[in-house]
């Protein structure tokens, strides 16, 4: 599904969204940008920065919330379901671009999901971001062509919280009904083993925008 994007309306919407041009393009909040172009970009920039965002906050409500997605109100039990931040995000990922035409995709060098492995582009910014002199929460974004359009890149560093452990720390610390869910879907898991605070991967946005725009 390829989507036209309404630049205009969709930077008058964000001009109303944000109150200030993100700093990463060099933006003065009280200079006028240099050209319609830089406009543009500043404009992709906050829609990108916002989505992720959005999508970490539902994951971080999600891994907050895991006892009371997997206990029963009724009896009490404890049984785990499966839906952690990486699945839910998948989903919702994968609904927003059947809506909008707009990709938001978890990412990482070390999968448990293999739909979610990086394409090359997103490979060399995870790799960036595991430097060890990389500055921590700082994106990576570009405006690359292809097939005659311009297609706007954004990645974002995710690391991992003390809730990520609950699936992603040492193996023997895991609960058993937890990691055995883990071991029959996932048996190339690869995404255990983390300490708190580590890199996990990435939130990456792919928005698809017209040449001709960024030309204006």
């Amino acid at each position: 599904m390829k989507l036209n994007l309404k630049i205009p309306v969709l930077l008058l919407a964000l001009t109303l969204l944000t109150t200030a041009p993100t700093t990463a393009f060099g933006s003065d909040k009280n200079q006028p940008a240099e050209s319609s172009t830089a406009t543009t970009e500043e404009a992709l920039y906050n829609l990108a920065n916002k989505l992720t965002e959005m999508l970490l906050s539902l994951r971080n409500v999600i891994a907050v919330n895991q006892d009371v997605i997997n206990t029963s109100s009724v009896s009490g039990e404890y049984c785990f379901k499966g839906l952690v931040p990486a699945v839910v995000g998948t989903q919702v990922g994968y609904d927003f671009y059947i809506r909008t035409g707009i990709r938001v995709k978890q990412t990482s060098l070390t999968l448990r999901n293999l739909t979610n492995a990086p394409d090359e582009w997103e490979r060399n910014a995870l790799e960036r971001f595991g430097a060890p002199d990389y500055p921590k929460e700082t994106p990576i974004a570009e405006t690359v062509t292809a097939g005659g359009n311009g297609v706007y890149r954004f990645i974002k560093p995710v690391y991992i919280s003390k809730a990520c452990l609950q699936c992603h720390g040492e193996k023997e610390q895991i609960r058993r009904d937890i990691r055995e869910y883990l071991e029959f879907h996932y048996p190339n898991d690869k995404a255990t083993g983390y300490k708190e605070g580590e890199l996990r991967g990435g939130i990456s946005i792919t928005i698809p925008i017209t040449k001709p725009t960024l030309d204006k």
